[in-house]
């Protein structure tokens, strides 16, 4: 059976990012295929975990997708501080002559897989492109490993997932899809009695206070905070705030497109511009203003370039979500362009993590600088399946209440001709409720 119908049966998403259903990407051709293990949010390891643990099965993963896309070359990138864990894949790679290794410096946001495309290849994907235009497939080290293991039969029932910040034990989770944020960090044994998650990294992540929201295919990190944490009033500063604030505030320094990481790979985009017709209503040329598409959403401007600590990326974020509720199609001039070349101040203008994690204040539930994170698995006696855990719509059921499934057991399947993934029971149990949003099985 073709990678492409195996991916599709087991339902293989990406699991760094959105959750792009894998079974579409590998059905691009190829000449590159880079494993990204750069996992360059603060305080997420679960990424470095898997190439230690599993290296075996990621580069067995990374070869599938090759053969799948006709690509020449394989790559796995990786931070150049995890020396051990780079010998041990170079050990695994040595008898391959087409796949090697890249190590990267510890920067933000090195994961992005735009410039980490351009720091392997030298290439710069050009505004409203994408990887495989200029020959390139990027595939997150985790999903690589659900790679390999569906084309063993293994249906994606499980997610690797960091849960640390105001806990005792801080943890590298093997989580059932569909567990609850409660019953983890119950495991992790929570130091506070009040206190909110962010789910995903401190940069891109986003609050959440129902505890029993699930994990899905697509949750990274359990980030435990104290709610008056300055990280979290940040991220739930309401929108008509944040607009009074900027129009106060803003100096007018463009430090946010100085360090702007899309801006520096050459892309047209100027955050400060669009912060000056949102504060002040200057006529700005609107495709100054669609350009807050090209916005990576990676936070740099606001947690780092901004000397008034306003957001340029909740702006930008805001600005897409009205056009695209509005019907409005953007059309960028690296359309029709082949490649970019970045700015030639970038050399100079990459942000280190570990200033991110001290801006942040998120110092003290530093891995790297304090005990070692243990490794535990959950065995939950309810799991609640969310129909909507990747990019596309929603899956559909195919299972019925009171019907008995084991793990591994199809329980929804993508819409006829749509964008979607399949989901599968992570325990052997009952299924007890079923509605538009979620699936819930019991032991």
């Amino acid at each position: 059976m073709a990678l492409e119908n195996v991916l599709r049966n087991m339902g293989v998403v990406g699991a760094g990012g959105a959750g792009f259903p894998t079974h579409i990407k590998v059905a691009n051709k190829c000449e590159v295929v880079i494993g990204n293990g750069a996992e360059c949010e603060p305080l997420l390891y679960n990424d470095k975990y898997i190439m230690e643990e599993v290296g075996e099965e990621v580069v067995k993963g990374l070869e599938l997708v090759m053969q799948s896309t006709d690509a020449k070359k394989g790559i796995i990138a990786l931070k150049k501080k995890y020396l051990s864990i780079a010998g041990n894949l170079e050990k695994t790679i040595a008898e391959k002559k087409n796949i090697s290794l890249f190590l990267l410096e510890d920067y933000y946001p090195v994961g992005d897989e735009f410039i980490l495309i351009q720091e392997i290849t030298g290439k710069v994907i050009p505004e409203g492109r994408i990887p495989p235009d200029i020959g390139c497939l990027v595939n997150n080290v985790e999903t690589l490993r659900n790679v390999y293991r569906a084309e063993k039969g293994k249906a994606v029932t499980r997610r690797t997932l960091t849960c640390i910040g105001e806990v005792k034990k801080p943890s590298i989770i093997t989580a059932r899809i569909g567990t609850s944020f409660r019953e983890i960090i119950n495991l992790c044994e929570p130091t506070l009695e009040d206190f909110v998650v962010i789910v995903g990294g401190p940069m891109m992540g986003k609050v959440v206070f129902d505890l029993d929201t699930p994990v899905i295919k697509t949750t990274t990190g359990i980030l435990v905070l104290p709610k008056d944490h300055p990280l979290v009033l940040k991220k739930t500063m309401r929108i008509e705030y944040i607009i009074k604030q900027s129009k106060a505030a803003c100096c007018q320094c463009s430090y946010c497109t100085d360090l702007c990481p899309r801006y520096l790979l050459g892309h047209e985009l100027y955050p400060h511009k669009i912060m000056r017709q949102i504060n002040f209503g200057i006529d700005i040329p609107y495709e100054v203003i669609q350009n807050a598409f090209l916005c990576s959403e990676c936070g740099l401007c606001e947690v780092f370039a901004c000397p008034m600590e306003l957001s340029p990326r909740i702006i930008n974020q805001k600005i897409k979500a009205n056009l695209l509720a509005a019907g409005y199609q953007p059309k960028f001039s690296g359309e029709k362009e082949s490649s970019r070349e970045e700015r030639a101040e970038r050399a100079y203008r990459k942000i280190p993590s570990s200033r991110i994690k001290n801006r942040l204040r998120l110092d003290k539930y530093d891995e790297d600088s304090q005990r070692p994170l243990r490794v535990i698995e959950t065995d939950p006696d309810q799991v609640e399946i969310l129909l909507k855990q990747h990019t596309g719509v929603p899956s559909e059921a195919v299972v019925k209440i009171n019907e008995p499934v084991n793990e591994g057991d199809l329980i929804a399947e993508i819409p006829k001709e749509k964008l979607g993934a399949r989901l599968h029971s992570s325990i052997k149990g009952r299924i007890t409720y079923i509605d538009e949003e979620r699936i819930i099985i019991k032991k």
